[in-house]
Protein backbone atom coordinates (compact mmCIF):
# COMPACT_ATOMS: atom_id res chain seq x y z
CA UNK A 1 0.00 0.00 0.00
CA UNK A 2 1.34 3.16 -0.90
CA UNK A 3 2.51 5.31 2.21
CA UNK A 4 2.66 8.75 0.34
CA UNK A 5 0.20 10.40 -1.70
CA UNK A 6 2.72 12.43 -3.74
CA UNK A 7 6.44 11.76 -4.34
CA UNK A 8 7.65 15.52 -5.22
CA UNK A 9 11.24 16.08 -6.73
CA UNK A 10 13.08 19.14 -7.73
CA UNK A 11 15.10 22.21 -6.09
CA UNK A 12 14.92 22.88 -2.46
CA UNK A 13 16.53 26.60 -1.30
CA UNK A 14 17.05 29.50 0.84
CA UNK A 15 15.31 32.87 -1.01
CA UNK A 16 16.76 35.43 -0.05
CA UNK A 17 14.62 38.81 -0.98
CA UNK A 18 16.89 42.09 -0.96
CA UNK A 19 13.99 45.51 -1.88
CA UNK A 20 15.78 47.68 -3.13
CA UNK A 21 14.53 51.66 -3.10
CA UNK A 22 15.53 53.96 -6.47
CA UNK A 23 16.78 52.58 -8.62
CA UNK A 24 17.97 53.71 -12.30
CA UNK A 25 15.65 51.34 -14.95
CA UNK A 26 16.77 51.56 -18.56
CA UNK A 27 14.61 50.09 -21.57
CA UNK A 28 16.05 47.77 -24.19
CA UNK A 29 14.02 48.03 -27.47
CA UNK A 30 14.08 45.30 -29.62
CA UNK A 31 12.87 44.47 -33.43
CA UNK A 32 10.82 47.29 -35.10
CA UNK A 33 11.52 49.33 -31.73
CA UNK A 34 9.36 47.26 -29.61
CA UNK A 35 10.11 47.50 -26.26
CA UNK A 36 12.19 43.98 -25.33
CA UNK A 37 13.05 43.82 -21.83
CA UNK A 38 13.31 46.09 -19.05
CA UNK A 39 16.70 46.66 -16.91
CA UNK A 40 17.45 47.95 -13.52
CA UNK A 41 20.83 49.67 -13.31
CA UNK A 42 23.00 49.13 -9.80
CA UNK A 43 26.25 50.35 -10.10
CA UNK A 44 29.83 48.49 -9.49
CA UNK A 45 31.98 49.80 -7.38
CA UNK A 46 29.15 51.01 -4.95
CA UNK A 47 26.96 50.52 -1.84
CA UNK A 48 23.59 50.08 -3.17
CA UNK A 49 20.73 50.40 0.21
CA UNK A 50 18.28 48.15 0.64
CA UNK A 51 14.61 49.07 1.67
CA UNK A 52 14.44 45.65 3.02
CA UNK A 53 16.06 42.15 3.47
CA UNK A 54 13.75 38.84 4.54
CA UNK A 55 15.10 35.26 4.39
CA UNK A 56 12.62 32.18 3.75
CA UNK A 57 13.03 28.72 2.86
CA UNK A 58 12.09 27.79 -0.95
CA UNK A 59 12.23 25.99 -3.79
CA UNK A 60 9.67 24.88 -6.18
CA UNK A 61 9.40 21.68 -5.34
CA UNK A 62 9.24 22.29 -1.67
CA UNK A 63 6.93 25.05 -1.93
CA UNK A 64 4.72 22.97 -3.83
CA UNK A 65 5.24 19.63 -1.44
CA UNK A 66 4.18 22.24 1.47
CA UNK A 67 1.10 23.29 0.20
CA UNK A 68 -0.11 19.82 -0.47
CA UNK A 69 0.77 18.75 2.48
CA UNK A 70 -1.06 21.77 4.09
CA UNK A 71 -4.25 20.98 1.68
CA UNK A 72 -4.29 17.60 3.80
CA UNK A 73 -2.17 15.34 1.02
CA UNK A 74 1.01 12.88 2.43
CA UNK A 75 3.84 14.16 0.66
CA UNK A 76 7.67 12.85 0.66
CA UNK A 77 10.49 15.31 -1.06
CA UNK A 78 13.08 14.43 -2.74
CA UNK A 79 15.91 17.30 -3.36
CA UNK A 80 19.17 17.72 -2.01
CA UNK A 81 20.97 20.45 0.43
CA UNK A 82 24.61 21.17 1.15
CA UNK A 83 25.96 19.78 5.08
CA UNK A 84 25.34 23.62 6.04
CA UNK A 85 23.32 26.09 7.99
CA UNK A 86 21.08 26.74 5.57
CA UNK A 87 20.61 22.92 4.51
CA UNK A 88 19.46 22.65 8.57
CA UNK A 89 17.32 25.13 8.34
CA UNK A 90 15.49 24.13 4.66
CA UNK A 91 15.07 20.69 6.63
CA UNK A 92 13.71 22.02 9.72
CA UNK A 93 11.03 23.81 7.74
CA UNK A 94 10.22 20.65 5.96
CA UNK A 95 9.88 19.05 9.55
CA UNK A 96 7.56 22.09 10.76
CA UNK A 97 5.56 21.82 7.78
CA UNK A 98 5.54 17.78 7.98
CA UNK A 99 6.35 16.97 4.64
CA UNK A 100 8.74 13.90 4.84
CA UNK A 101 12.75 14.83 4.42
CA UNK A 102 14.05 11.39 4.45
CA UNK A 103 14.78 11.32 1.00
CA UNK A 104 16.48 14.95 1.01
CA UNK A 105 19.95 14.49 0.26
CA UNK A 106 22.53 16.18 2.01
CA UNK A 107 25.73 17.15 -0.21
CA UNK A 108 29.08 17.40 1.77
CA UNK A 109 30.48 18.87 -1.79
CA UNK A 110 28.33 21.37 -2.79
CA UNK A 111 26.18 24.48 -0.26
CA UNK A 112 22.54 24.79 -0.23
CA UNK A 113 20.79 26.38 -3.10
CA UNK A 114 20.16 29.76 -2.97
CA UNK A 115 17.49 32.78 -4.79
CA UNK A 116 18.35 36.20 -4.18
CA UNK A 117 15.26 38.20 -5.56
CA UNK A 118 16.08 41.83 -6.47
CA UNK A 119 12.75 44.03 -6.20
CA UNK A 120 12.14 47.12 -7.12
CA UNK A 121 9.75 49.60 -5.94
CA UNK A 122 7.35 49.09 -8.08
CA UNK A 123 7.25 45.47 -8.02
CA UNK A 124 9.04 43.71 -10.86
CA UNK A 125 11.72 41.53 -10.14
CA UNK A 126 14.85 39.67 -11.17
CA UNK A 127 16.53 36.56 -9.39
CA UNK A 128 20.11 35.53 -8.99
CA UNK A 129 20.25 31.38 -8.82
CA UNK A 130 22.62 29.66 -7.42
CA UNK A 131 21.49 25.59 -7.66
CA UNK A 132 24.14 24.21 -5.59
CA UNK A 133 22.98 20.80 -4.33
CA UNK A 134 20.26 20.61 -6.25
CA UNK A 135 22.62 20.07 -9.01
CA UNK A 136 23.53 16.89 -7.67
CA UNK A 137 20.77 15.32 -7.44
CA UNK A 138 20.67 11.94 -9.68
CA UNK A 139 19.31 8.93 -10.56
CA UNK A 140 21.44 7.37 -7.84
CA UNK A 141 19.23 8.86 -5.41
CA UNK A 142 16.05 7.77 -6.70
CA UNK A 143 15.03 4.25 -5.51
CA UNK A 144 11.91 2.13 -7.38
CA UNK A 145 10.51 1.66 -3.49
CA UNK A 146 9.87 5.43 -3.41
CA UNK A 147 8.40 5.87 -6.36
CA UNK A 148 5.84 2.20 -5.67
CA UNK A 149 5.02 4.38 -2.24
CA UNK A 150 3.50 6.90 -3.58
CA UNK A 151 0.37 7.16 -5.45
CA UNK A 152 1.51 10.14 -8.12
CA UNK A 153 4.65 11.44 -8.73
CA UNK A 154 5.15 15.33 -9.01
CA UNK A 155 8.25 16.58 -10.77
CA UNK A 156 9.49 20.36 -10.95
CA UNK A 157 12.11 21.72 -12.58
CA UNK A 158 15.50 19.61 -12.85
CA UNK A 159 18.10 21.38 -14.78
CA UNK A 160 21.99 19.55 -14.50
CA UNK A 161 22.85 17.05 -15.94
CA UNK A 162 22.52 14.62 -13.08
CA UNK A 163 19.06 15.88 -12.55
CA UNK A 164 17.57 14.54 -16.15
CA UNK A 165 18.74 11.44 -15.61
CA UNK A 166 17.43 11.20 -12.40
CA UNK A 167 14.01 12.80 -14.78
CA UNK A 168 14.40 9.95 -17.19
CA UNK A 169 14.47 7.31 -14.38
CA UNK A 170 11.82 8.35 -12.91
CA UNK A 171 9.41 8.77 -15.76
CA UNK A 172 10.51 5.07 -16.83
CA UNK A 173 9.59 3.84 -13.15
CA UNK A 174 6.52 5.79 -12.95
CA UNK A 175 4.88 4.38 -16.05
CA UNK A 176 6.34 0.81 -15.35
CA UNK A 177 4.34 1.07 -12.00
CA UNK A 178 1.37 3.00 -13.35
CA UNK A 179 2.16 5.87 -11.14
CA UNK A 180 0.65 9.47 -12.40
CA UNK A 181 2.72 12.21 -13.53
CA UNK A 182 2.39 15.88 -12.88
CA UNK A 183 4.82 17.84 -14.92
CA UNK A 184 4.94 21.27 -13.77
CA UNK A 185 8.71 22.39 -15.14
CA UNK A 186 10.83 25.51 -15.07
CA UNK A 187 12.00 27.73 -17.99
CA UNK A 188 15.20 26.96 -17.20
CA UNK A 189 14.27 23.65 -17.75
CA UNK A 190 13.11 23.62 -20.86
CA UNK A 191 15.75 25.88 -22.30
CA UNK A 192 18.09 23.52 -21.40
CA UNK A 193 16.22 19.80 -22.46
CA UNK A 194 13.26 20.57 -25.18
CA UNK A 195 14.54 18.27 -27.73
CA UNK A 196 14.67 15.79 -25.48
CA UNK A 197 11.61 16.30 -23.49
CA UNK A 198 9.35 16.72 -26.64
CA UNK A 199 10.44 12.57 -27.11
CA UNK A 200 9.17 11.99 -24.18
CA UNK A 201 5.92 14.05 -24.97
CA UNK A 202 2.99 11.70 -24.64
CA UNK A 203 4.06 10.65 -20.60
CA UNK A 204 2.17 12.68 -18.21
CA UNK A 205 -1.28 12.48 -16.31
CA UNK A 206 -1.00 16.31 -16.09
CA UNK A 207 0.70 18.99 -17.52
CA UNK A 208 0.92 22.38 -15.28
CA UNK A 209 3.07 25.74 -17.19
CA UNK A 210 2.45 29.37 -16.55
CA UNK A 211 2.30 31.29 -20.05
CA UNK A 212 5.60 31.79 -21.04
CA UNK A 213 6.74 28.05 -20.16
CA UNK A 214 3.43 26.93 -22.40
CA UNK A 215 4.51 29.53 -25.14
CA UNK A 216 8.41 28.27 -24.99
CA UNK A 217 7.25 24.64 -25.00
CA UNK A 218 5.02 24.73 -27.83
CA UNK A 219 6.10 27.79 -30.38
CA UNK A 220 2.61 29.31 -29.89
CA UNK A 221 1.37 32.41 -28.38
CA UNK A 222 -2.57 31.91 -28.29
CA UNK A 223 -4.12 29.85 -25.29
CA UNK A 224 -6.23 27.47 -26.81
CA UNK A 225 -3.64 26.59 -29.15
CA UNK A 226 -1.05 26.14 -26.22
CA UNK A 227 -3.37 24.06 -24.30
CA UNK A 228 -3.75 21.39 -27.27
CA UNK A 229 -0.17 20.96 -27.39
CA UNK A 230 1.13 20.31 -24.17
CA UNK A 231 2.19 17.15 -23.42
CA UNK A 232 -0.54 16.19 -20.42
CA UNK A 233 -3.97 14.30 -20.80
CA UNK A 234 -5.16 16.93 -18.49
CA UNK A 235 -3.30 20.28 -19.35
CA UNK A 236 -2.96 23.65 -17.35
CA UNK A 237 -1.75 27.07 -17.98
CA UNK A 238 -1.81 30.05 -15.80
CA UNK A 239 -1.72 33.28 -16.43
CA UNK A 240 -0.61 36.28 -13.81
CA UNK A 241 -3.91 38.42 -13.18
CA UNK A 242 -5.99 36.67 -16.23
CA UNK A 243 -5.69 33.71 -13.88
CA UNK A 244 -5.63 30.31 -15.45
CA UNK A 245 -6.54 27.68 -18.29
CA UNK A 246 -7.12 24.30 -18.48
CA UNK A 247 -8.14 21.62 -21.22
CA UNK A 248 -9.64 17.72 -20.42
CA UNK A 249 -10.42 16.38 -23.92
CA UNK A 250 -12.06 19.01 -26.08
CA UNK A 251 -13.05 20.93 -23.18
CA UNK A 252 -11.28 24.09 -22.36
CA UNK A 253 -11.62 26.17 -18.96
CA UNK A 254 -10.72 29.67 -17.69
CA UNK A 255 -10.48 30.81 -14.32
CA UNK A 256 -10.47 34.35 -13.58
CA UNK A 257 -7.71 36.10 -11.04
CA UNK A 258 -9.14 36.77 -8.08
CA UNK A 259 -8.30 40.15 -7.18
CA UNK A 260 -6.82 40.19 -3.56
CA UNK A 261 -4.61 42.75 -1.60
CA UNK A 262 -1.28 41.36 -2.93
CA UNK A 263 1.38 41.06 -0.30
CA UNK A 264 4.20 39.14 -1.66
CA UNK A 265 3.92 37.02 -5.12
CA UNK A 266 6.78 34.62 -4.35
CA UNK A 267 5.96 31.41 -4.31
CA UNK A 268 2.08 31.52 -5.98
CA UNK A 269 3.13 29.59 -8.98
CA UNK A 270 4.23 27.32 -6.83
CA UNK A 271 1.04 27.05 -4.34
CA UNK A 272 -1.09 27.08 -7.19
CA UNK A 273 0.73 23.99 -8.85
CA UNK A 274 0.64 22.06 -5.86
CA UNK A 275 -2.97 22.92 -4.81
CA UNK A 276 -4.02 21.40 -8.36
CA UNK A 277 -2.75 18.23 -8.26
CA UNK A 278 -3.74 18.35 -4.27
CA UNK A 279 -7.64 18.79 -5.40
CA UNK A 280 -7.59 17.04 -8.61
CA UNK A 281 -6.56 13.73 -6.81
CA UNK A 282 -8.32 14.17 -3.36
CA UNK A 283 -11.95 14.42 -5.81
CA UNK A 284 -13.95 11.46 -6.58
CA UNK A 285 -14.66 13.13 -9.53
CA UNK A 286 -11.65 14.37 -10.68
CA UNK A 287 -13.54 17.65 -12.10
CA UNK A 288 -10.89 19.54 -14.02
CA UNK A 289 -13.01 22.97 -13.82
CA UNK A 290 -13.82 22.63 -10.11
CA UNK A 291 -10.10 21.79 -9.72
CA UNK A 292 -8.56 25.17 -11.67
CA UNK A 293 -11.10 27.39 -9.49
CA UNK A 294 -10.03 25.75 -6.23
CA UNK A 295 -6.13 26.34 -7.76
CA UNK A 296 -6.57 29.99 -8.79
CA UNK A 297 -8.26 30.71 -4.97
CA UNK A 298 -4.74 29.00 -3.21
CA UNK A 299 -3.19 30.92 -5.87
CA UNK A 300 -4.60 34.03 -4.34
CA UNK A 301 -4.60 33.15 -0.50
CA UNK A 302 -0.74 32.76 -0.87
CA UNK A 303 -0.58 36.18 -2.68
CA UNK A 304 -1.58 37.56 0.38
CA UNK A 305 1.10 36.25 2.43
CA UNK A 306 4.62 37.06 3.52
CA UNK A 307 7.03 34.10 2.01
CA UNK A 308 7.07 31.56 -0.99
CA UNK A 309 5.11 29.42 1.26
CA UNK A 310 1.56 28.44 2.00
CA UNK A 311 0.90 29.22 4.87
CA UNK A 312 -2.45 28.15 5.86
CA UNK A 313 -3.77 25.08 6.92
CA UNK A 314 -6.39 22.94 4.92
CA UNK A 315 -9.82 24.46 7.54
CA UNK A 316 -8.44 27.85 6.41
CA UNK A 317 -7.99 27.17 3.03
CA UNK A 318 -11.49 25.58 2.58
CA UNK A 319 -13.08 28.19 4.03
CA UNK A 320 -11.32 30.65 2.22
CA UNK A 321 -12.51 29.33 -1.20
CA UNK A 322 -16.03 29.10 0.09
CA UNK A 323 -16.09 32.64 0.77
CA UNK A 324 -14.94 33.55 -2.67
CA UNK A 325 -16.60 30.70 -4.50
CA UNK A 326 -18.68 33.37 -6.38
CA UNK A 327 -15.90 35.18 -7.55
CA UNK A 328 -14.24 31.96 -8.75
CA UNK A 329 -16.19 31.82 -11.72
CA UNK A 330 -15.75 28.90 -14.26
CA UNK A 331 -16.08 30.12 -18.12
CA UNK A 332 -15.74 27.57 -21.06
CA UNK A 333 -13.45 29.02 -24.19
Amino acid sequence: MAKYDFLVVGSSTIDLFARTGHTERIDIAGHEGKLAEHLVCIAFGSKTDLEGLDLFPGGSAANSAVAMQRLGSETALLSSVGNDYLGSMVLKDLEANKVDSSHVVTDKALRTGVGLNITSPSGEKSVLVYRGANDSLGPQHLTEDLVKGSRHVFVTSLVSDKNFSLFLKLVRLAKHHRRPIIFAPSISMLRRWLPKLLKIHASFAVSIFNYEEGSYYVGKEKIKDILRHLPGNVDVVSKDVDGAYAKEGSNFFHVKALPVRILDACGAGDAFSGAFAHYYYSSNTQSVSDTLAKAVGIAAMKLTQCGPRLSSSAGAAAAFIKRNRSKLGIKGI
